[in-house]
Order: C-alpha cells, then sequence, then structure tokens
C-alpha cells in the first residue's frame, strides 16, 4: 500500500510510504520450545566436531611422514599398523564431522519445525 506523506517544516519530506506489515503468530508451548531450541543447541555444537578429528588426523600424518619407527613395548610393525589405523578412523569421524557440518539447520528450518511443518 503507498501514500502520498504529509511533513511540516522541521521534518524530511516524504513522497510515499510503502507499508508491508502483514504478520504470522506462532503460538507454542513452553516444552514444544525447549525440544526445538535443545535440538537447535545439539545442532550448534555439532558444527565444531569437524576440528578434534582433523586435529587428530594432521598430528597422525604428521607423526606417520616424520618418524621412524621403533620397537618400543611392541614391534616397529605393530606401532606403524596402529598409526594406519588410527588414521584411517579419523578420516572416517572427519567425513561423518563435515557431513554434520553441511546438513545443519538455518533459521528457516527452526521456525518450520516450531510451525508443525518439517519433521525433526
Amino acid at each position: 500500500m503507498a501514500t502520498k506523506g504529509r511533513y511540516t517544516e522541521t521534518q524530511i519530506p516524504v513522497k510515499i510510504i510503502h507499508s508491508n506489515l502483514d504478520q504470522e503468530i506462532i503460538e507454542v508451548t513452553e516444552d514444544k520450545m525447549r525440544l526445538v531450541l535443545n535440538d537447535h543447541l545439539k545442532n550448534i555444537e555439532q558444527r565444531k566436531e569437524w576440528i578434534a578429528p582433523l586435529g587428530l588426523l594432521i598430528a597422525i600424518v604428521t607423526t606417520f611422514a616424520t618418524s621412524n619407527f621403533k620397537d618400543a613395548f611392541l614391534s616397529a610393525k605393530t606401532w606403524e599398523a596402529i598409526f594406519i589405523i588410527s588414521g584411517l578412523f579419523s578420516v572416517s569421524w572427519l567425513i561423518k564431522a563435515l557431513k554434520a557440518l553441511f546438513n545443519s539447520s538455518t533459521v528457516d528450518d527452526i521456525v518450520a519445525q516450531i510451525k508443525n511443518t518439517k519433521e525433526r
């Protein structure tokens, strides 16, 4: 809706006013809001989970690249196998964490969940 405005000597002249006042009201119970917000907090925490596996992978790759494994408590080949298995575990953990990062919910998803238009 556009209307022509008026002004006094101390105001800036307003030529046209555009109204965009359509509102949508959402009624929600406290327990529903708590559930949705707790899910969102878990989602936010999952967004940072990639840091730990990446740090571990960097440490394992650096150790593997710069070390000569020696017999200490276990044989050198056993130590090498432990680092290879740990590296593979870190890679799979990192992939899982990155998938969670890219599939995280947006504000629109949260609003849709509050409005019961999206499944959890």
